[in-house]
């Protein structure tokens, strides 16, 4: 199994029905095993019709999330700054800026 622990990522939730609102977390793994994740980051939510659509947490937090509920899982670089997630829109996708990478897509409205 890959070592997860203390690497910074971006988790996607799976969406289990059309009208649920897109999930995105962002942080360091904490603990990791087969069956769960603890990440210490941001929680974004995508919603439609709002004036801005990209919400992001405001104090850092710590998210027991079962590995059943990710869609997929992207390294970020160990310096990505969590406490300043910068988003970017194209078109109908949402964009975290990543210095120095890729930016990584957050989903479309």
């Amino acid at each position: 199994m890959m070592q997860l622990k203390g690497k910074t990522v971006k988790i996607r939730f799976k969406k289990y029905f059309e009208e649920q609102r897109l999930w995105v977390f962002v942080g360091k793994v904490i603990e990791f095993s087969e069956n769960w994740i603890m990440v210490e980051g941001k929680g974004l939510i995508v919603s439609k019709g709002k004036i801005t659509p990209v919400d992001i947490d405001k104090e850092i937090r710590t998210l027991l999330v079962p590995r059943e509920n990710i869609a997929h899982i992207r390294f970020l670089p160990d310096d990505f700054d969590i406490s300043n997630i910068e988003i970017e829109e194209r078109g109908i996708r949402y964009f975290i800026k990543v210095k120095g990478g890729p930016n990584t897509s957050i989903g479309e409205i």
